[in-house]
Protein backbone atom coordinates (compact mmCIF):
# COMPACT_ATOMS: atom_id res chain seq x y z
CA UNK A 1 0.00 0.00 0.00
CA UNK A 2 1.06 3.50 -0.85
CA UNK A 3 2.29 5.82 1.76
CA UNK A 4 -0.59 7.81 3.09
CA UNK A 5 -0.32 11.34 3.33
CA UNK A 6 1.42 13.99 5.59
CA UNK A 7 1.42 16.99 6.75
CA UNK A 8 3.27 19.53 4.74
CA UNK A 9 4.24 21.67 7.73
CA UNK A 10 7.82 21.28 9.31
CA UNK A 11 6.84 20.21 12.60
CA UNK A 12 5.43 16.83 11.30
CA UNK A 13 7.12 14.76 14.84
CA UNK A 14 7.96 16.23 18.03
CA UNK A 15 10.35 14.37 19.96
CA UNK A 16 8.86 11.41 21.17
CA UNK A 17 9.17 9.94 24.75
CA UNK A 18 9.64 6.41 25.15
CA UNK A 19 6.17 4.30 25.82
CA UNK A 20 5.66 2.46 29.21
CA UNK A 21 4.69 -1.04 29.69
CA UNK A 22 0.83 -0.81 29.94
CA UNK A 23 0.02 1.82 26.95
CA UNK A 24 -4.23 3.65 27.27
CA UNK A 25 -5.66 3.52 23.83
CA UNK A 26 -8.06 6.75 24.22
CA UNK A 27 -10.42 8.16 22.13
CA UNK A 28 -13.87 9.04 20.63
CA UNK A 29 -16.10 5.99 19.25
CA UNK A 30 -15.65 5.45 15.73
CA UNK A 31 -12.34 5.57 14.74
CA UNK A 32 -10.83 2.50 15.17
CA UNK A 33 -9.37 2.46 18.54
CA UNK A 34 -10.72 -1.32 19.25
CA UNK A 35 -8.49 -2.16 16.06
CA UNK A 36 -5.45 -0.11 16.57
CA UNK A 37 -4.97 -1.27 20.44
CA UNK A 38 -5.30 -4.88 18.42
CA UNK A 39 -2.46 -3.57 16.29
CA UNK A 40 -0.19 -2.57 18.75
CA UNK A 41 -0.73 -5.72 21.24
CA UNK A 42 -0.01 -8.04 17.61
CA UNK A 43 3.14 -5.87 16.97
CA UNK A 44 4.58 -6.31 20.38
CA UNK A 45 3.78 -10.00 20.39
CA UNK A 46 5.53 -10.74 17.01
CA UNK A 47 8.45 -8.54 17.54
CA UNK A 48 8.60 -9.39 21.46
CA UNK A 49 7.18 -13.20 22.33
CA UNK A 50 4.20 -12.08 24.13
CA UNK A 51 1.53 -9.23 24.48
CA UNK A 52 -1.78 -8.57 26.67
CA UNK A 53 -4.94 -7.00 25.18
CA UNK A 54 -7.00 -5.55 27.94
CA UNK A 55 -11.10 -4.94 26.73
CA UNK A 56 -13.85 -4.22 28.58
CA UNK A 57 -17.24 -5.54 28.31
CA UNK A 58 -18.05 -8.48 26.47
CA UNK A 59 -14.90 -8.27 24.33
CA UNK A 60 -16.64 -9.04 21.14
CA UNK A 61 -14.98 -5.98 19.28
CA UNK A 62 -10.98 -7.00 20.32
CA UNK A 63 -11.87 -10.40 19.13
CA UNK A 64 -12.75 -9.35 15.72
CA UNK A 65 -9.92 -6.50 15.73
CA UNK A 66 -7.55 -9.57 16.47
CA UNK A 67 -9.14 -12.11 13.63
CA UNK A 68 -6.61 -14.28 13.15
CA UNK A 69 -3.89 -12.93 14.84
CA UNK A 70 -5.29 -13.58 18.62
CA UNK A 71 -3.39 -16.78 19.38
CA UNK A 72 -0.46 -14.37 19.52
CA UNK A 73 -2.07 -12.20 22.29
CA UNK A 74 -3.36 -13.24 25.18
CA UNK A 75 -7.30 -11.32 25.19
CA UNK A 76 -8.03 -10.08 28.86
CA UNK A 77 -11.95 -9.28 29.10
CA UNK A 78 -12.88 -7.60 32.17
CA UNK A 79 -16.36 -7.13 32.83
CA UNK A 80 -17.82 -4.80 35.48
CA UNK A 81 -19.86 -6.88 38.03
CA UNK A 82 -16.50 -9.67 37.81
CA UNK A 83 -13.93 -6.96 38.27
CA UNK A 84 -15.78 -5.45 41.64
CA UNK A 85 -15.57 -9.31 43.28
CA UNK A 86 -12.06 -9.94 42.14
CA UNK A 87 -10.82 -6.67 43.04
CA UNK A 88 -12.81 -6.56 46.43
CA UNK A 89 -11.22 -10.10 47.25
CA UNK A 90 -7.58 -8.54 48.88
CA UNK A 91 -9.81 -6.17 50.96
CA UNK A 92 -11.86 -9.06 52.75
CA UNK A 93 -9.19 -11.32 52.67
CA UNK A 94 -11.09 -14.29 50.86
CA UNK A 95 -13.35 -14.60 47.85
CA UNK A 96 -16.21 -16.17 50.30
CA UNK A 97 -16.26 -13.31 52.24
CA UNK A 98 -16.45 -10.87 49.58
CA UNK A 99 -19.00 -12.45 47.51
CA UNK A 100 -21.13 -12.40 50.90
CA UNK A 101 -20.42 -8.67 51.27
CA UNK A 102 -21.11 -7.71 48.27
CA UNK A 103 -24.17 -9.71 47.77
CA UNK A 104 -25.82 -8.30 50.63
CA UNK A 105 -29.02 -6.71 49.82
CA UNK A 106 -27.61 -2.88 50.89
CA UNK A 107 -25.04 -3.47 48.96
CA UNK A 108 -26.26 -4.31 45.49
CA UNK A 109 -28.22 -1.04 45.34
CA UNK A 110 -24.93 1.10 46.05
CA UNK A 111 -22.88 -0.82 43.64
CA UNK A 112 -25.43 0.12 40.75
CA UNK A 113 -25.60 3.82 41.15
CA UNK A 114 -21.59 3.98 42.33
CA UNK A 115 -20.36 3.72 38.69
CA UNK A 116 -16.28 5.18 40.39
CA UNK A 117 -16.58 1.57 42.14
CA UNK A 118 -16.76 -0.44 39.37
CA UNK A 119 -14.42 2.22 37.37
CA UNK A 120 -11.65 1.42 40.43
CA UNK A 121 -12.28 -1.56 40.72
CA UNK A 122 -11.13 -2.25 36.75
CA UNK A 123 -8.50 -0.16 36.59
CA UNK A 124 -7.32 -2.54 39.69
CA UNK A 125 -7.57 -5.48 37.86
CA UNK A 126 -5.31 -3.70 34.95
CA UNK A 127 -2.70 -3.01 37.78
CA UNK A 128 -2.86 -6.56 38.69
CA UNK A 129 -2.34 -8.03 35.62
CA UNK A 130 0.72 -5.36 34.91
CA UNK A 131 2.09 -6.55 38.25
CA UNK A 132 1.37 -10.15 37.66
CA UNK A 133 3.17 -10.26 34.10
CA UNK A 134 6.35 -7.66 34.59
CA UNK A 135 8.01 -7.35 30.90
CA UNK A 136 5.17 -8.25 29.46
CA UNK A 137 3.19 -5.02 27.44
CA UNK A 138 -0.82 -4.44 28.06
CA UNK A 139 -2.52 -2.41 25.93
CA UNK A 140 -5.50 -1.44 26.90
CA UNK A 141 -8.66 -0.63 24.72
CA UNK A 142 -10.05 2.37 27.17
CA UNK A 143 -14.12 3.44 27.16
CA UNK A 144 -14.19 6.63 24.79
CA UNK A 145 -13.46 9.92 25.15
CA UNK A 146 -14.93 11.69 28.29
CA UNK A 147 -15.35 8.46 29.92
CA UNK A 148 -11.67 7.81 29.76
CA UNK A 149 -10.61 10.63 31.49
CA UNK A 150 -13.15 10.72 34.13
CA UNK A 151 -11.81 6.90 34.88
CA UNK A 152 -8.25 8.40 35.15
CA UNK A 153 -9.92 10.75 37.73
CA UNK A 154 -11.22 8.17 40.08
CA UNK A 155 -7.78 7.30 42.27
CA UNK A 156 -7.06 10.00 43.43
CA UNK A 157 -10.38 11.59 43.69
CA UNK A 158 -10.56 8.33 46.18
CA UNK A 159 -7.43 9.72 47.62
CA UNK A 160 -8.49 12.84 48.19
CA UNK A 161 -11.79 11.77 49.75
CA UNK A 162 -11.10 8.91 51.39
CA UNK A 163 -7.61 9.80 53.38
CA UNK A 164 -6.99 6.12 54.66
CA UNK A 165 -8.17 2.42 54.60
CA UNK A 166 -8.29 -0.27 52.25
CA UNK A 167 -10.02 1.39 49.59
CA UNK A 168 -7.57 4.04 50.07
CA UNK A 169 -4.76 1.60 49.61
CA UNK A 170 -6.21 0.10 46.68
CA UNK A 171 -6.70 4.07 45.07
CA UNK A 172 -2.85 5.25 46.48
CA UNK A 173 -1.71 1.19 44.37
CA UNK A 174 -2.90 2.61 41.62
CA UNK A 175 -2.21 5.57 41.83
CA UNK A 176 1.56 4.73 41.99
CA UNK A 177 2.10 1.64 39.73
CA UNK A 178 -0.68 2.25 36.93
CA UNK A 179 -1.42 5.86 36.45
CA UNK A 180 2.08 7.40 36.92
CA UNK A 181 4.93 8.53 34.15
CA UNK A 182 7.00 5.40 33.70
CA UNK A 183 4.15 3.01 34.71
CA UNK A 184 1.44 4.14 31.60
CA UNK A 185 1.62 5.70 28.30
CA UNK A 186 -1.66 7.12 27.36
CA UNK A 187 -2.01 7.24 23.27
CA UNK A 188 -5.22 8.61 21.79
CA UNK A 189 -6.62 7.52 18.44
CA UNK A 190 -7.90 10.00 15.89
CA UNK A 191 -9.12 10.46 12.06
CA UNK A 192 -7.75 13.05 9.73
CA UNK A 193 -10.84 15.09 10.04
CA UNK A 194 -10.96 19.21 11.32
CA UNK A 195 -13.40 18.39 13.59
CA UNK A 196 -12.80 15.45 14.99
CA UNK A 197 -9.02 16.95 16.05
CA UNK A 198 -10.58 19.46 17.37
CA UNK A 199 -12.36 16.97 19.97
CA UNK A 200 -8.91 14.76 19.81
CA UNK A 201 -6.37 18.51 20.95
CA UNK A 202 -9.56 19.16 23.83
CA UNK A 203 -9.10 15.55 24.53
CA UNK A 204 -5.41 16.12 25.70
CA UNK A 205 -5.48 19.11 27.38
CA UNK A 206 -8.66 17.73 29.45
CA UNK A 207 -5.74 14.58 30.07
CA UNK A 208 -2.66 17.21 31.38
CA UNK A 209 -5.16 19.46 33.10
CA UNK A 210 -7.39 17.11 34.90
CA UNK A 211 -5.28 14.12 35.69
CA UNK A 212 -1.55 15.33 35.53
CA UNK A 213 -0.81 12.58 32.75
CA UNK A 214 0.79 13.40 29.03
CA UNK A 215 -0.56 12.30 25.77
CA UNK A 216 2.99 10.37 24.59
CA UNK A 217 1.33 9.72 20.90
CA UNK A 218 -1.70 10.22 18.72
CA UNK A 219 -2.32 8.24 16.20
CA UNK A 220 -3.77 9.25 13.10
CA UNK A 221 -6.29 6.55 11.74
CA UNK A 222 -7.96 6.25 8.11
CA UNK A 223 -5.45 8.75 6.73
CA UNK A 224 -5.89 8.52 2.60
CA UNK A 225 -3.54 7.25 0.56
CA UNK A 226 -1.81 9.56 -2.34
CA UNK A 227 -2.58 8.86 -5.58
CA UNK A 228 -0.51 8.06 -8.72
CA UNK A 229 0.63 11.28 -10.35
CA UNK A 230 -0.75 10.17 -13.30
CA UNK A 231 -3.99 8.69 -12.27
CA UNK A 232 -6.48 11.89 -12.49
CA UNK A 233 -4.76 13.06 -15.11
CA UNK A 234 -5.01 10.02 -17.44
CA UNK A 235 -8.97 9.34 -16.08
CA UNK A 236 -9.49 13.15 -17.46
CA UNK A 237 -7.51 12.60 -20.70
CA UNK A 238 -10.10 9.51 -21.47
CA UNK A 239 -13.19 11.44 -20.86
CA UNK A 240 -12.23 14.36 -23.63
CA UNK A 241 -11.10 11.35 -26.04
CA UNK A 242 -14.65 11.04 -25.65
CA UNK A 243 -14.38 7.49 -27.16
CA UNK A 244 -16.11 4.14 -26.18
CA UNK A 245 -14.49 4.47 -23.14
CA UNK A 246 -15.61 7.77 -22.23
CA UNK A 247 -18.21 6.89 -19.97
CA UNK A 248 -16.63 4.43 -17.61
CA UNK A 249 -13.36 7.01 -17.58
CA UNK A 250 -15.77 9.92 -16.24
CA UNK A 251 -16.93 7.94 -13.37
CA UNK A 252 -13.46 7.19 -12.89
CA UNK A 253 -12.49 10.27 -12.78
CA UNK A 254 -15.19 11.91 -10.32
CA UNK A 255 -13.97 8.74 -7.68
CA UNK A 256 -10.17 10.18 -8.48
CA UNK A 257 -11.42 13.77 -7.75
CA UNK A 258 -13.34 12.60 -4.77
CA UNK A 259 -10.43 10.95 -3.29
CA UNK A 260 -8.57 14.06 -4.15
CA UNK A 261 -10.53 16.07 -2.43
CA UNK A 262 -10.45 14.00 0.98
CA UNK A 263 -7.15 13.90 0.60
CA UNK A 264 -6.36 17.48 0.26
CA UNK A 265 -9.25 18.04 3.79
CA UNK A 266 -7.07 15.53 5.33
CA UNK A 267 -3.35 17.09 4.56
CA UNK A 268 -5.05 20.64 5.89
CA UNK A 269 -6.26 19.11 9.16
CA UNK A 270 -2.95 17.43 10.02
CA UNK A 271 -1.57 20.41 8.97
CA UNK A 272 -3.57 21.61 12.06
CA UNK A 273 -2.38 18.73 14.38
CA UNK A 274 1.21 18.90 13.22
CA UNK A 275 1.53 22.23 14.99
CA UNK A 276 1.01 20.97 18.18
CA UNK A 277 3.59 19.14 20.46
CA UNK A 278 2.42 15.68 19.93
CA UNK A 279 4.77 12.45 18.24
CA UNK A 280 2.44 10.92 15.40
CA UNK A 281 1.62 7.82 13.67
CA UNK A 282 -0.04 7.67 10.59
CA UNK A 283 -2.14 4.74 9.77
CA UNK A 284 -3.65 4.12 6.00
CA UNK A 285 -6.92 4.58 4.68
CA UNK A 286 -7.92 0.73 3.77
CA UNK A 287 -10.42 -0.29 1.08
CA UNK A 288 -11.80 -2.91 3.74
CA UNK A 289 -11.32 -3.28 7.90
CA UNK A 290 -8.05 -4.10 7.84
CA UNK A 291 -7.34 -7.17 10.53
CA UNK A 292 -4.61 -6.21 13.14
CA UNK A 293 -1.64 -8.09 11.58
CA UNK A 294 -1.42 -5.45 9.38
CA UNK A 295 -1.92 -2.57 11.36
CA UNK A 296 0.97 -4.07 13.01
CA UNK A 297 2.99 -3.97 10.12
CA UNK A 298 1.86 0.04 8.84
CA UNK A 299 2.35 0.72 12.64
CA UNK A 300 5.94 -0.75 12.56
CA UNK A 301 6.71 1.48 9.76
CA UNK A 302 6.00 4.52 11.58
CA UNK A 303 8.58 3.30 13.92
CA UNK A 304 6.11 2.03 16.62
CA UNK A 305 7.90 -0.12 19.13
Amino acid sequence: MTTPVRPSGAALHAPPRSLSPVLLLMGKGGVGKTTIAAGLAVLEAETHGAAILVEFGDGDAGKRALGPSHRAVQHVVIRPNDAVHRAAIPLFGSATVAKLVLGNFAMKPLLGVAPAIRELAMLELVRQLAADRPGVRIVVDMPATGHSVAWLRVPKQGRDFLGSGPLFEMCDRIGRELLSPGRASILVVTLPERLVIEETLELCASVRQETGLHVDRIVVNRVPVALPPQALLDARAWVDAKGPQAGAAAQLAAVLEAREAARAEATASLDALATKDHAMWHVPLAPTDPYARDVARWLLAEGAP
